[in-house]
């Protein structure tokens, strides 16, 4: 079992909600802007836990929200929160290393704080399956020398994890990118207590150019 299908939502969120780490605040206002970036119609989202953020997708703008995520638990209660969305979202149980060609395709992939536990090749894949033009992703960079998930009451609830956590480096994630035709457009950092930072990284897939004779 992957260690995500034993964590509890509600003591995932209060840790990231605490103000000594200050990620779901921050996330929330990060997914607003990848929300409203790009002129897409259709969105997938990788590891969309509670749905943080879903509140401020444009209902005039989008078609389709895919919610990905590995917890059936998390998606009962994206569904819940957000049922006045109807059928504008549609939730899917899906494990991104080993069941990839379960992914629908949309236009704007989001991926927040989500590679670091699947690795840069099963993202890659996950990316080539959606054939997204837009790629928005948000990778936290441990600037401090203590441990990569910020102390707190939950800390416990974690502990697992270290078996499935990568390192991200901002370099990595772009070559790794570059690799499936996707080339780096923006940039943002994001400061967090305890020396931490949120990188957004924003990528778009390149139209091969054909030359003809």
């Amino acid at each position: 079992m992957n260690p995500w299908e034993e964590i509890n939502l509600a003591d995932y969120e209060n840790h990231m909600s605490l103000d000594s780490v200050n990620q779901l605040q921050t996330m929330n206002e990060l997914m607003k802007k990848q929300f409203d970036a790009y002129l897409v119609s259709t969105v997938m989202i990788f590891g969309i836990a509670g749905g943080n953020g879903l509140e401020h997708v444009d209902l005039q703008k989008y078609k389709k929200i895919y919610g990905i995520d590995i917890n059936e638990e998390y998606l009962s209660m994206v569904k819940k929160r957000y049922f006045q969305l109807g059928d504008l979202l549609e939730c899917h149980r899906i494990d991104l290393i080993s069941e990839t060609e379960k992914l629908p395709q949309a236009e704007l992939v989001i991926a927040n704080l989500l590679i670091e536990y699947i690795g840069y090749d099963v993202f890659k894949r996950s990316v080539m399956k959606s054939e997204a033009k837009y790629v928005s992703c948000v990778i936290q960079i441990n600037t401090d020398e203590g441990a990569w998930v910020s102390d707190s009451p939950y800390l416990h609830i974690f502990d697992r994890l270290d078996a499935v956590h990568h390192q991200m480096e901002k370099n990595s994630l772009i070559e790794t990118m570059n690799e499936i035709n996707y080339q780096l457009i923006k940039t943002e950092e994001y400061s967090l207590p305890n020396g931490k930072k949120l990188l957004m990284l924003d990528f778009e897939r390149k139209i091969p150019v054909f030359l003809t004779r």
